[in-house]
């Protein structure tokens, strides 16, 4: 990828007479943009309401005053217009600039507007090229790490940690998460770099929407299942370096889509742990319930995940993040679900998405795309197989010995029962053995079992409905899909 610095400087080059650089890093944004004038040995000037067209022509506060300022300046020329999207919602800015286009071109001049979302006039758009600006390298991050260590005695390992600690940070961030960390720790021992961690996801959480989600799970954690963890299992093997050698991409993602409290989130909690990766998880309706805002959160949000790759990025529930954005409903929505359906089409790096629907009738048509996911798999109900291993799972994990259970019995009394209706069905004669004074006991998990009242009762119809719509579509996730693999591999 090309430094934003080389980048600007060929678009100007080119003839661009304006580069629109969205960035939420001004500081950074006016550096790149100086050393872009470098270059070409160009003057550059910064125009700020504030300030003026610092440092030729500082009166020139108005948005039209910088402008004509700029056209006066010695070319090639470069002005950098902080805030500048502001200016250009005011007509009369746009229709001199529109004016000006030509000789800007043909002086060598351009006006690069800085601003933190992209508000881009029609009459403009044309004329203008877009640069988002990438979160800060692997060498930038080093450079900014060796200016705030400079005299300090800090091991190559440590430097390490703590670089890898800051991938997804802006500059201004990764500053400020350096300086606490060497103020706490002079040789940026591993405290220091948890520290730098620590900053790292109370930014993402907050700024961002991604919460970097901690779990122990493994594969052996999820009853049932079967063909999905065989097939995270293969895909697992493609995230290695040997892949690379043997032609493989790294895996795109897949898309869990199914009967709610069937395991869909365990799924994916239990897919980073398969990939060997962190797990990110992208809480859309915080994302894209800023407003005016939300695609600059969005393009963010994913621009981290880049950084901080390779990861896994899971977005629960994605239905409704996107909801509204058929054909003639929120032209809002539209434009979002565009944007990340381009990013899971393109994204680069090592970025595995896990998404998890539960209502298919909300389900954007984009999201079914071959390309989007690798994969698509329908979570159904358990079998007695796979309710009998779920039952197993929680009983251990309750410190229970499940072979003094009849689980088999149980499996089949349980018929319709949800993952997330077993575990209730195991908390709730622990809560009935309690209360009687006595350990649990396979009269007791029967009883529950007896009395709660399984969703698939209530929503019979519609789940029958969702499996139709599975068939020919999605691919099972459980024992059934496991089967077929099987029988797939043994033919001919």
């Amino acid at each position: 990828m090309r430094a934003p610095a080389a980048e600007i400087a060929e678009l100007w080059s080119a003839g661009t007479p304006v580069v629109y650089v969205v960035t939420a890093e001004e500081d950074r944004a006016v550096e790149i943009c100086r050393a872009a004038a470098a270059t070409f040995d160009a003057g550059v000037a910064v125009w700020s309401s504030t300030r003026g067209l610092d440092p030729i022509a500082p009166s020139a506060k108005s948005p039209l005053a910088a402008v004509e300022a700029a056209l006066q300046a010695p070319a090639p020329f470069l002005a950098v217009l902080l805030d500048f999207h502001e200016a250009l919602a005011d007509p009369r800015v746009t229709r001199r600039i529109r004016d000006a286009l030509p000789r800007l071109a043909a002086e060598g001049r351009c006006l690069a507007v800085v601003a933190p979302r992209l508000a881009l006039p029609e009459g403009l758009a044309s004329d203008a090229a877009v640069l988002r600006l990438p979160l800060p390298g692997d060498e930038e991050l080093r450079a900014l790490l060796e200016a705030v260590v400079r005299g300090e005695a800090v091991a190559p390992a440590a430097r390490h940690r703590v670089l890898a600690a800051a991938r997804g940070l802006t500059e201004a961030q990764a500053r400020r998460a350096f300086v606490r960390a060497l103020r706490a720790d002079r040789e940026l021992g591993l405290a220091a770099a948890s520290m730098v961690q620590d900053e790292k996801k109370r930014i993402l959480a907050r700024d961002l929407g991604l919460e970097l989600v901690e779990s122990a799970h493994s594969a052996d954690d999820l009853g049932g299942l079967e063909s999905f963890k065989a097939w995270m299992a293969e895909r697992a093997m493609a995230f290695s370096p040997d892949a690379r050698g043997f032609g493989l991409p790294p895996p795109r993602g897949v898309l869990l889509v199914g009967i709610q409290g069937c395991g869909k989130s365990l799924a994916a909690k239990v897919a980073a742990a398969q990939l060997g990766v962190p797990l990110l998880r992208l809480d859309l309706a915080r994302v894209l319930g800023a407003g005016e805002g939300a695609e600059e959160n969005l393009a963010r949000a994913l621009a981290a995940a880049e950084a901080v790759a390779p990861v896994a990025v899971w977005v629960d529930e994605i239905e409704k993040g996107f909801a509204g954005s058929a054909a003639g409903q929120d032209a809002r929505a539209a434009r979002l679900l565009g944007s990340f359906s381009t990013w899971l089409q393109e994204r680069a790096g090592a970025v595995f998405a896990v998404a998890t629907a539960n209502d298919v009738s909300r389900l954007p048509p984009e999201l079914l795309r071959r390309g989007r996911f690798d994969e698509l798999f329908f979570v159904d109900l358990p079998d007695a197989a796979a309710r009998r291993a779920i039952l197993q799972l929680h009983l251990k994990k309750r410190d229970r010995e499940p072979a003094a259970f009849d689980l088999d019995a149980l499996a089949e009394a349980c018929e319709h029962f949800s993952g997330a209706e077993l575990e209730q069905v195991v908390v709730g004669a622990l809560h009935r053995a309690f209360a009687l004074g006595r350990d649990v006991e396979t009269s007791d998990l029967r009883r529950v079992a007896q009395d709660l009242v399984p969703l698939f009762r209530t929503y019979e119809e519609e789940i029958k409905a969702l499996r139709e719509w599975s068939r020919g579509r999605a691919r099972a996730a459980g024992r059934e899909g496991a089967v077929v693999d099987l029988f797939r591999r043994s033919g001919p």
